[in-house]
């Protein structure tokens, strides 16, 4: 158990169903602006030390859908190639079942990514989001078992590529509180660790992980750096407070939620 990890929260890059809202597409892989964005925004953003503790990751979870899995292989393809641990995880799929987050068979998956362990996909039903464990319904019992699934592993620094949608599930008490810009771009990567919680407050607990100040400092850097011709200046982000806000209960829970 290492209650004193690093989380590093990376939402994948463009994929094709971004282009034009196409959420009709199944499973859809990075365009070519997606993959300058692995490589640009992520990889040679870390090996040039923005994100500090890269140099000590010690395990990268990937959610199981073609473009998180083809950023986290570009991203880290050269650490994992020289034995870095890696574990695709279906828990961290995206929320909705569009086609565009629904998955492929494992034997589709072994084909484009062979060498690539599958293991965790084939002990549950992941592909199934009507009903079990993979429905809207349950999206905050499944963030709050990542959270416990982190909380317990034994490597000190975590990296995990998975999708917009459920990262506001997972950090659920940043998102009633940030505006729509703030929220994770493509390959956009926060930092967080975990707080002292000793039972659920409702407000992502127990487990409860907290953004570092260093990744809310930078990240509000960039967004100035890109508001410059602006004429209102940036806000600032704003701090996090105790409140629960990604449940959408004015969404009809029975409906597909759009989200990518």
């Amino acid at each position: 158990m290492a209650p004193n990890s690093k989380i590093i929260l990376i939402r994948h890059g463009e994929a094709t169903h971004n282009l034009h809202d196409d959420f009709q597409q199944h499973d859809p892989p990075l365009t070519d602006l997606g993959k300058e964005q692995c490589i640009k925004l992520l990889k040679d953003a870390f090996a040039l030390g923005e994100w500090e503790d890269f140099k000590d990751l010690d395990l990268v979870v990937i959610s199981p859908l073609f473009r998180t899995l083809e950023t986290g292989f570009a991203v880290f393809g050269e650490q994992l190639k020289n034995g870095l641990k890696y574990i695709v995880l279906p828990e961290i799929q995206e929320t909705s079942l569009n086609p565009c987050d629904t998955g492929r068979s494992t034997e589709d998956l072994v084909k484009a990514f062979p060498g690539v362990d599958f293991s965790e996909c084939d002990r549950t039903n992941w592909l199934v989001k009507r009903h079990g464990f993979y429905t809207r319904e349950n999206l905050p019992l499944r963030a709050s078992w990542v959270r416990k699934y982190l909380y317990e592993r034994p490597e000190k620094v975590i990296a995990v590529v998975t999708h917009s949608g459920f990262l506001r599930w997972i950090t659920p008490q940043d998102f009633p509180f940030v505006e729509p810009r703030d929220k994770y771009k493509n390959c956009e990567y926060r930092s967080y660790s975990f707080a002292s919680v000793n039972n659920d407050d409702g407000d992502g607990g127990p487990y409860k992980l907290v953004e570092e100040q260093w990744s809310r400092d930078l990240r509000y850097k960039k967004r100035s750096e890109l508001e410059k011709t602006e004429t209102e200046p940036a806000k600032p982000i704003p701090a996090i407070q105790g409140f629960d806000g990604a449940c959408d209960d004015d969404v009809d829970p029975d409906q597909p939620v759009i989200v990518f």
